[in-house]
Formats: C-alpha cells, structure tokens, sequence
C-alpha cells in the first residue's frame, strides 16, 4: 500500500500537465455523471440541466463576478462532500474508477492549483445542504475556513441554490474564486465575452444530449454595464433593456459543424468506418467527416474550430485539436489538399485498448498519442481509399478555382524558362519496342511519359575497394538493393521522352492561403512568407501559392511605382502589378522546378524535398535575387515611364 508524503507537490506537479481551462472540463464531467447518475435511479429520461452563470447570491454580497457551475444531479451529503474534496484519486459515488473511466481526481487537482482563493462548492441531498471551500490556505491545499467560529464546513442557506437545483431538491454547486480577491473569474481579463461557451463546446462532442441540457451565460458590452441581479439578468433575456446577457447551450462542435454542413443540403456530412488492422494491433477507427458551405452567415470562430480542423474523439470528448497550419499535414495524409477550410474532421478509435492520459490532452493508443501513432497511418490510408464522393466534389470546386486568370502567362513563363531547364533534365523513359535506350520497369513511366524521376543505374562489372571519403569508389548498400537487381537487369527497351510537371501559380492572401494545405507550412503558414506549395510534399505539389501580402513583394510594386507612376495613376497600377507578378511567378517557379531537376531517389528525396521547398525556403529564394526581378520589371514597365515622359514633353511644348 502507497503513502503520500508530500500531496501538496503531487498536487502541483499533475497540475502542471493539465491543458488550460481544464477545471471547467472537470466540473463539467463531474456534473454530467452527477446529473446521469440522479435520472438513472429516477427512472426518467429527460429534466437534466448544467448551468454556468454568476454566482448571483456571490455576487450580491461582493460585487464581485464569479462564474459558478451548478447541477441538479444526485448531489452529496456532508461526508460525501468532506470525502470527495480532501481524498486524492476518490472512488467516487460512480464507482467507476478505472483508467478509462474516473479517476477521482481532476477537480480537486485542476480547480484548486489554479485558484489559490479556492473553489466554493455548496451541495444539495435528502434535504441537508452543506458549504465547503478548498484552496491554498497559505500553508497547504484543503479546506479553508469559512464558518464564523472557523468552521470547515457550515450548512447552506436555501437561497444559496439556483431555483431548478431546489425544484429537484438535489444538486451541486461549484464556484471558482481566482487567485485574488478582485479576480473576474466569468470573463477573466483579456478574453472575449463568449470564452467559456467556446472552450465547452471544443472540448466535448454532443454534451446536451440524453436529456440533459448545458447552457453557459455569454454576456455583451463591457462589465460596467452588466446587470447585477439574478431577476435584472432574466429580463435582459426577454429583451428588457440591453446589452444582452443570455444563457446560450453548449451544443458541442459535432451539432455545430452538422448545422453549418446542413446548409448545403443532404449527404455532405457522414462517417466512415475503417477496419484498422488487428493483426498489427492497430483497432478500428471511425472518421466523422464534414464539408461546410462558403459565403456569409457560416464563420463558426466564436463558438468553435472552424473547417479546416481535426480532432480526436474519446468517450464524447474532443482531444488533439488540429487547426490552421497544424493541421496541413494529416489533411495531405488523408488527401485532401485543396478546399481545406470547407472540411473537418473528428477521428474516432474504437475499442476497449483505447485510453486517455492523465492530463485529458491525448488519446492514447498503444501508450502512443493517437495521432502520432503507427495506427494513424493505417487509417488515413484507409480513409484515402473510401474517401467520401462530396470531399471530392468540394476539392474539384476548388481547384476550378485555380484556373489562371492571364492564360497567356504561363506560355510566356513556359517559354522564357526552357533553355535553362534544359541545362539538368532528369531523364523520363516510355516503353517502345524498337527505343534505343533501355530502362528497367521501374524507371519506365506509362506511355505519355509520366515516369519517376530516376535514372537507370549503370551495372557494375568492377569491384572496387571500400570507398574512403573524397575518393569516390562504392557505398555500402542495403539489402534491398538486391531485389532491384533480380529481373530484368538489363531493362526494357524504351526512347527517352521530356515531361514538363505542371506548377499551378495562384495568387493568393494570407488568409486566403489557409484554405489550402501547405507543405511544410510549420505554424505560420503563409504569414509573412513569400511563397508555399500546396500539396502533399515538395516533390509532388503541383500548385503554387504566391503571397500578395508579403512585404517583400508590396515592397517591389512600390519601388516600380514610384519610378514609373509617381502620379499613381490606377491603370498603370494594375499594368505594373500584372507585370511585377508574372516575373516574380515565373522566378519561383523556377527555384521549384530547378531544385526538382535534382531527383536522384538517394540525396534528394521527398523528405529533402519538404524542407528544401518549404515556405521559408521559397521565402530565400524570392529575397536572394530581387536586383534581377526589380530589373526585369522595371524593364517590361519601362513603357509606362517613356509614356509619361512623353506626355510631360508634349505638355511643355503646348
């Protein structure tokens, strides 16, 4: 049997590994099991309510903004409450402590370490309503007195209880203090009005189901104009009078994205099932998939994550968030690579050898956080396979949309760029029976050409000694090497063809550049880059994503300007911008397909290729030769200033 010296450290140190916010996780749960447990023994499905508000009685005596949580779940007498308060890792009243399951400690960990004032918890059973508050005490975590004669724990008044936790005659109420005594602990500083709502419906799935409703109060203006009743409270809800302070249900992400999905009409929401693969250990998964619509009235920003984002799904709750640029990555894994904004995802493990960590931040599968996985693999490559036809029609929608708005451009581009990709042409083969050279079959791309970038390999008829560094000679090679050597060594015939890889250039905002997945696009993405490809790797992303907003370019378009349109006129504008982009279009696509010409399957590889190509590396190249590129614009724009040159004279001579 384990004794606890110092419980006061284990108590800061699991603290330490807790996600933000995640008191509120806790009391949440708490009250849902609470809630469940007491419709359960009543034999009813339905009358189950969360409520997060002020503190109103709290709030009368102080003034003060405390946000309480309170329940009409089965709620606890007064040794239940000194037990569960005081007991670290508790079997609690659901008696379902597990790994899986409760551990018995998560409120009492998260709320108290993070509120040195403590937390106040007053609870309702069989009639007898008892306080308790547990905090820092200046010495240690535990009770603080709160009873005139320093009572630990004291009786609670009836008016200390929300109306429909007395109506049941059963409930908790859980208020969270701060550190301070002027701590704003319903709208902490900094965050915006609507921070609890949004952070509750990000954590947790589908809460307000199976007959329990979860509602948070979302207040409006500032804090000087908030009411300071309950009753003053209520009216503003009725619309007496403003600025709103309404109770709005946590509905979760799930019925959120649903809604939004909805819009487009029926069929672009769903699950795939994926059979995993147990005979590597790797379960079953389900992935919750979803396609949002465009245009106005659909931003979900203040309620949840948006499109764009996936998570981990475990036993209704949401882990692992993945969003913005995080989330390039695993949408290339699972395909999708274009319209990245208009879909989300929620991964599902199934199985009872699914866990949790300690913390609540990772979905555990084998002891390895689930997107992190081996079994990750296996299951965006099932998904691949059984890819929903709507993703599909959302990703071909957006790609339409890349079409080039100067056609002729990338003939110009194509044109001016030959001669110099010609100077390291990787050689491409196609079967032909009469073809002078020979290739293996694994070299020999299909006949339009489109075969990997490799050459044949020379057979060795000499052996050499071990190679010594800057001698040349022979590496050691692995033992794969002899299965390319089995059959056909000597190759197929075949003709040496050309093949031009096509790269998509499209112009594009910061923000705009989200809907895309960018390769290796870190947290920043585009922001302050200069360029990104868009795809799943630098060896194979086939668009080109320029920034409009990059500071380096904007500075060009400045310089062009003040030298051949002082005068700012908007037509010439528009000229020296088309001609500033294709020139800077046509540089990186040449930093992109020269550093392609490189591919040799041994030094240059795809992972090379995701750091060579990536957005700070595109960023380089476009700074590392900008007296060339002002030239040539200046040069294609020099028009415009022989123009208003002209101008000027004809003006001097009338």
């Amino acid at each position: 049997m384990f004794h606890v010296e110092n419980a006061d450290f284990i108590a800061d140190k699991l603290a330490s590994e807790l996600l933000p916010n995640q008191e509120f996780r806790e009391v949440l749960k708490n009250a849902l099991e609470a809630v469940e447990r007491r419709m359960s023994a009543d034999g009813v499905r339905d009358g189950g309510r969360i409520e997060f508000d002020v503190d109103w009685p709290l709030h009368g005596k102080t003034g003060r903004w405390y946000v309480s949580c309170s329940d009409n779940g089965d709620g606890m007498s007064r040794s239940e409450l000194e037990k569960y308060t005081t007991t670290l890792a508790v079997q609690g009243a659901g008696k379902n402590q597990s790994v899986r399951g409760n551990q018995g400690m998560g409120l009492k960990i998260s709320a108290p370490t993070r509120h040195k004032k403590g937390v106040l918890i007053r609870s309702l059973k069989n009639g007898q309503r008892t306080s308790v508050q547990i905090g820092w005490d200046g010495a240690e975590y535990g009770l603080i007195p709160i009873g005139q004669n320093d009572e630990l724990v004291v009786p609670a008044a009836p008016n200390l209880f929300p109306a429909f936790v007395t109506e049941q005659g059963s409930g908790t109420v859980v208020t969270f203090l701060g550190n301070s005594d002027d701590d704003n602990t319903f709208v902490p500083p900094a965050r915006p009005n609507g921070w609890l709502l949004k952070y509750l419906n990000q954590r947790f799935f589908r809460p307000s189901v199976g007959g329990i409703r979860v509602v948070v109060r979302v207040p409006a203006g500032d804090a000087e104009d908030w009411p300071h009743t309950l009753e003053a409270a209520s009216a503003r809800m009725r619309g007496e009078g403003s600025p709103s302070f309404n109770l709005t249900t946590v509905t979760g992400t799930a019925p959120l994205w649903d809604n939004a999905s909805d819009r487009l009409g029926k069929g672009w929401r769903g699950v795939v099932p994926l059979a995993g693969n147990p005979s590597a250990g790797v379960p079953p998964a389900d992935v919750h998939w979803w396609v949002m619509p465009t245009g106005k009235g659909i931003d979900l920003s203040s309620r949840t994550h948006t499109g764009g984002s996936l998570a981990v799904l475990f036993q209704g709750e949401l882990y692992e968030w993945r969003t913005g640029n995080q989330a390039n990555p695993f949408f290339a894994r699972l395909g999708v690579l274009f319209g990245k904004t208009r879909i989300a995802f929620v991964l599902e493990p199934k199985g009872t050898t699914i866990t949790s960590d300690f913390a609540r931040a990772h979905v555990l599968v084998g002891g390895v956080p689930a997107l992190e996985s081996d079994a990750w693999l296996d299951w965006a490559e099932q998904f691949r396979a059984e890819m929903p036809g709507r993703i599909r029609d959302a990703m071909a929608e957006e790609q339409a949309r890349l079409e080039a708005e100067d056609p002729d451009q990338e003939r110009r581009i194509r044109e001016r760029l030959r001669d110099v990709m010609h100077l390291l042409r990787p050689r491409r083969f196609r079967r032909k029976p009469q073809g002078a050279a020979r290739a293996t079959e694994e070299v020999t791309g299909a006949d339009d050409g489109a075969g990997p970038v490799v050459e044949f390999p020379q057979v060795q008829t000499e052996t050499k000694g071990p190679r010594t560094r800057g001698t040349g000679g022979t590496r050691a090679r692995g033992i794969g090497a002899i299965l390319s050597e089995l059959d056909d060594l000597n190759g197929q015939p075949a003709a040496e063809t050309t093949l031009t890889v096509n790269l998509t250039a499209k112009w594009v905002s910061e923000q705009e550049a989200d809907d895309f997945t960018i390769v290796n696009g870190s947290s920043s993405g585009l922001r302050d880059r200069a360029a990104a490809l868009a795809g799943e790797d630098g060896r194979t992303a086939n668009i080109l994503l320029l920034n409009r907003d990059f500071r380096g370019y904007q500075a060009i378009l400045a310089a062009v300007n003040e030298w051949a349109n002082p005068e700012g006129d908007d037509d010439k504008v528009k000229r020296i911008e088309s001609v500033t982009r294709e020139w800077v279009t046509q540089k990186m696509i040449e930093a992109v397909q020269g550093l392609r010409q490189l591919e040799n399957g041994r030094t240059w590889i795809t992972k090379t290729y995701d750091d060579a190509l990536s957005p700070v590396a595109l960023t380089a190249a476009f700074m590392a030769d900008r007296y060339h590129t002002l030239a040539e614009v200046r040069r294609a724009a020099g028009a415009l200033r022989q123009g208003r040159r002209a101008a000027a004279a004809a003006g001097e001579v009338s």
